[in-house]
């Protein structure tokens, strides 16, 4: 079985936790690749071919990025790509029963928003088969601007990571039945 964990990252902290994630997918037994989202554009029969495709995103501006809000983090020495998780999703085609999961990076307290969310309605909207709930992991804002993901979110990324490819391994078909021999 495979995954493919497509994101996008403008500090370098959703590239590390995608990086995490792909890590415990590996971990618990899946074959496992995290792609930024330009290359998973350039890479679309490698997405649609795997059995679990999970989407990470960094919150900006209490949601999903858009073309302004990478041009603003541009501003601040981030170094995000053109296209971002939304246009991207927006183009990939034949999601309906896909096995996907979310994350997101995103700041402390309960006002920071989450870019999870809003994939979760577009995959949704999708037809797309939700295999777990979002999940956050935390960054650190730091005076000059430049984020790190918190202290001990890689850690949960990597066990989130394998959670989703033992459960992704027993949702797959035939698994807990008996194999029936061939007359």
């Amino acid at each position: 079985m495979s995954a493919v964990v497509v994101f996008e990252s403008m500090f370098g902290c959703t590239r590390a936790v995608a990086e995490a994630v792909a890590a415990g997918l590996r971990d618990g037994g899946l074959e496992a690749a995290a792609l930024d989202v330009a290359e998973a554009a350039a890479r679309d029969d490698t997405v649609l071919r795997s059995e679990l495709l999970v989407i990470g995103a960094p919150t900006h501006m209490r949601g999903l990025s858009t073309p302004r809000s990478r041009a603003l983090a541009r501003a601040r020495g981030a170094q995000p790509g053109d296209l971002g998780v939304h246009e991207w999703f927006d183009a990939l085609p034949g999601l309906r029963g896909r096995r996907l999961a979310v994350f997101d990076t995103r700041g402390p307290g309960r006002f920071s928003g989450s870019a999870g969310l809003r994939i979760e309605k577009l995959a949704a909207k999708a037809g797309a088969d939700l295999v777990a709930p979002c999940q956050g992991f935390a960054v650190e804002q730091l005076d000059d601007g430049r984020a790190l993901v918190a202290p001990g979110q890689l850690d949960l990324a990597r066990g989130w990571g394998r959670s989703l490819a033992v459960s992704t391994a027993r949702s797959a078909p035939g698994h807990g039945r008996a194999v029936q021999p061939t007359p």
